[in-house]
């Protein structure tokens, strides 16, 4: 009765406290941290909740927060990485996979936190909480505990969690009792219900197996204080089969029938009913002579087990079965009821034997395959020899033919690849120097523009204007001079020449028109663009659009990115395109036809094709001028 008693109270426990649905609280004290990045800190943190209030139960919630971990730069290369992918493996039970997943912090500096999880996914990959624990893995367990402790890990409360179950199952219960009240005190969420409730109830479990029972009470009424305190019905109701426990250990058979029925009823009414709330039930009402009852669900406990096809010994039932017929003065039943264990036990016995036959059977015919195939192997290894020793004569000749003829080819194609080479080198010098006569162009078309402008200022004797505009034309010529040897300047360079140039227009047309420069997010230092190629359209639109207007002219030049190209914009509020004042509207210049020859001869990958788009009188009033240029976006990170 103990023994099945134990199994289903660990069980049940180990169960509850895995299943924990509490968020866990930071503990207190001062705990030594090696690594400094927030980053890993965050990932410790994330799992030791999970270690601390769910541990093996909730697979979706893990890998989902892993997959949200995978959108971090720093997760890939973090030692948390392939602890997190050692967790999912043993929530699916790859224990091979969690070992060689593991493998992958060999070699690496770990943090004393990052070590201490390594030993315990290894340890927990092959621990057992229901079978005796070997002196290795005991070993195992204490060392790594004995280190977390002095590396004050936050973890440490798990490896006295194994070691209580262990000495449990070592039949130790004082130093079993001592390792739960470790783990408790080293628990991170001690102050969660959940966690309380658990620590009190396997203290019980302990009192009951070390017959101190003035602390079982006292055990037993801090099981129902915390069970309360969780507001969990399943948990609440437990405490129903703790008092079964308790009364029975005290001799009390009626009130353990009584709180055992209490507990059994609503394991029933929510569809969790198990072998050991039978047993459990039946010896109650056995111990307490109430015989009928007990041989009612003692037969009602084999049912299950038969209906449910369980692998759990049926002796214990036959046993009380046969007691309890015999209590009753029913002999006959009692013999048939020994004899039904003895029946079972045999074909227990006869089951084992059928599968050790068939085993030595599949064994034996498995041999007698490899022994045949060993044989034909044996045949056929020396067959393929001979074969072998013909087909190398062939190889041999056909690699010698193989290698002249590959020999002759690579030399003809170098060849051609060389003249290819030499022309397309030729070719490229001839685009480039076409690319800078066109670019050189543009250069006496401004120069006559602004030498003009500075004789209207010169002749209207307006000298501070004139030293002014001499001061930006100097620099827009210094520019011209110095950008124009470059094939890409930096967007922040050209938005400089742009303003310095609109400005020098401005004093020409005495303000009549105000402008602006936006680059969006764009960062102007690590774009290239080649030089002076918004300018045309800027002098278009201020030689052209705003003349004689008699509202104030808008220029706009906006930079943004579109997909993986450059878009420019440059438009203005001016004529525009009117029929009847054509005179005044854009017209195609040479500036614009050397544009587009220059965006043809710098951009000729056909995936990345640049182009210009013209939208006359693209306002609501049929007024305003806009080009959109847009080219491949080109970077340069320094």
């Amino acid at each position: 009765m103990k023994r099945f008693t134990f199994y289903f109270l660990s069980f049940v426990l180990l169960a509850q406290l895995f299943s924990c649905h509490q968020n866990s609280n930071q503990a207190a004290g001062n705990n030594r941290r090696i690594e400094d990045d927030s980053q890993d800190l965050r990932y410790r943190d994330t799992l030791l909740k999970f270690l601390s209030s769910q541990d093996f139960s909730d697979q979706s919630i893990i890998a989902k927060k892993i997959a949200e971990f995978k959108g971090d730069k720093s997760y890939k290369n973090s030692g948390y990485n392939w602890v997190f992918l050692a967790y999912m493996y043993l929530l699916n039970d790859k224990i091979d996979s969690t070992e060689i997943t593991l493998k992958n912090l060999d070699g690496r500096k770990l943090s004393s936190d990052l070590l201490v999880l390594k030993d315990y996914f290894n340890i927990r990959a092959h621990f057992s909480f229901n079978d005796v624990t070997n002196i290795s893995t005991m070993e195992q367990i204490i060392d790594a505990k004995e280190y977390a402790i002095n590396h004050h890990s936050k973890f440490t409360f798990l490896f006295f969690n194994l070691l209580a179950n262990a000495n449990y199952r070592r039949a130790d219960y004082s130093q079993a009792l001592k390792d739960n009240e470790s783990w408790y005190y080293y628990h991170p969420n001690k102050s969660d219900p959940h966690v309380a409730q658990a620590y009190h109830e396997i203290k019980f479990m302990q009192y009951i197996e070390l017959h101190d029972f003035e602390k079982l009470k006292i055990t037993l009424d801090s099981c129902k204080y915390y069970a309360n305190k969780t507001a969990d019905s399943a948990v609440i109701m437990r405490m129903y089969n703790l008092q079964s426990q308790y009364f029975f250990s005290i001799g009390n058979s009626r009130k353990a029938v009584e709180v055992s029925q209490q507990y059994f009823n609503y394991l029933a009414a929510s569809k969790k009913l198990n072998a050991y709330a039978y047993a459990n039930l039946a010896k109650n009402f056995l111990n307490n002579h109430q015989i009928d009852s007990a041989i009612f669900y003692f037969r009602a406990g084999l049912q299950f087990i038969k209906t449910h096809k369980s692998q759990q010994s049926k002796l214990f039932y036959y046993q009380n079965l046969q007691l309890a017929h015999a209590l009753k003065g029913d002999y006959e039943q009692a013999y048939f009821t020994l004899d039904s264990a003895y029946q079972d036990y045999k074909n227990g016995i006869k089951r084992i034997e059928n599968e050790r036959i068939n085993e030595i059977n599949t064994r034996y015919e498995t041999e007698k395959k490899d022994q045949a195939i060993t044989l034909l192997k044996t045949t056929n290894a020396f067959n393929h020899k001979i074969m072998a020793q013909q087909r190398w004569i062939f190889v041999i000749l056909f690699a010698l033919i193989l290698s002249i003829a590959f020999f002759i080819y690579y030399r003809n194609k170098q060849k051609l690849l060389q003249n290819i080479n030499q022309r397309i080198v030729a070719e490229n010098r001839q685009l480039i120097l076409e690319q800078k006569t066109r670019q050189n162009q543009l250069n006496p078309h401004f120069i006559y523009n602004a030498i003009a402008n500075l004789q209207g200022l010169i002749s209207s004797e307006q000298k501070a204007k004139a030293n002014q505009y001499l001061i930006l034309l100097s620099r827009q010529i210094r520019d011209i001079l110095e950008l124009n040897r470059e094939e890409y300047i930096s967007l922040d360079q050209e938005i400089k020449s742009l303003k310095n140039y609109i400005l020098l227009q401005q004093m020409r047309y005495q303000d009549v028109f105000d402008f602006e420069i936006d680059s969006d997010e764009l960062d102007v230092d690590d774009v290239m663009i080649p030089p002076m190629l918004i300018q045309p359209f800027v002098e278009n639109a201020i030689e052209h659009a705003f003349k004689n207007l008699d509202y104030r002219g808008q220029l706009q030049i906006l930079f943004n990115r579109v997909d993986d190209q450059l878009h420019i914009v440059v438009r203005d509020n001016g004529w525009g395109m009117q029929a009847e004042k054509k005179e005044t509207g854009h017209k195609n210049s040479l500036s614009q036809v050397i544009t587009k020859e220059r965006l043809e001869l710098l951009f000729t990958d056909p995936k990345h094709k640049a182009r210009i788009e013209i939208k006359p009188n693209y306002r609501e009033d049929k007024s305003g001028y806009s080009v959109e240029i847009y080219i491949p976006l080109v970077l340069y990170f320094n």
